[in-house]
């Protein structure tokens, strides 16, 4: 594994999870910016533990990019879990409410899609480059305090253990005590 600034190139088989995230992203990334977060990310990295979804921020889109990204998703084999209604599809993105693709005649593993709030997701990503293809994550220092201050689950503290000690000494300490003093103080006031 190679760790840049804003890239980190990995050597990795490439898995029926990262097969069906790739082929999606191929069309998605033509219509709008994009951050795969969550419990992939700790995968992809190589934890070891499944997952029924793959988690992505988006940010805002149009409704007609988004029913162009539609007709082409659905050509490439992936129907929406919500709803087949498109019309329903694009009020349930506009209210922060996800939607869930997957391939036809499957339920699991399946993407959920939804618009990001935080522009910060978007600014700070990283390119993740692998033999098979390349995504855009939100920043790993982001993922770690996420998952350990807002998400909290036993899972998530093993997905914020697993990539602390992967990326030990290459994580960004002043990100992380930005991180961790933003959500401190975003979650006391609640």
């Amino acid at each position: 594994m190679i760790v840049k600034k804003d890239k980190i190139i990995i050597d990795k088989v490439e898995t029926e999870l990262d097969k069906l995230l790739i082929n999606f992203l191929e069309v998605l990334k033509k219509y709008c910016d994009y951050v795969v977060v969550s419990g992939y990310v700790a995968i992809l990295f190589g934890r070891a533990r499944g997952t029924e979804d793959i988690d992505i921020l988006i940010k805002s889109i149009d409704k007609n990019k988004f029913e162009k990204f539609f007709e082409e998703i659905e050509n490439k084999g992936y129907y929406c879990l919500n709803t087949p209604d498109i019309d329903e599809m694009y009020d349930f993105i506009k209210i922060h409410t996800s939607l869930r693709f997957a391939r036809k005649d499957e339920i699991i593993p399946n993407i959920e899609v939804k618009i990001g709030k935080d522009l910060e997701d978007f600014n700070e990503k990283v390119l993740i480059e692998m033999p098979f293809g390349s995504i855009w994550i939100s920043c790993i220092e982001k993922q770690i305090i996420f998952k350990e201050m807002v998400l909290g689950s036993d899972k998530d503290f093993e997905d914020a253990r697993h990539l602390r000690k992967l990326f030990e000494g290459k994580l960004d300490l002043v990100k992380l005590r930005k991180f961790e003093n933003r959500y401190k103080n975003e979650y006391k006031r609640k």
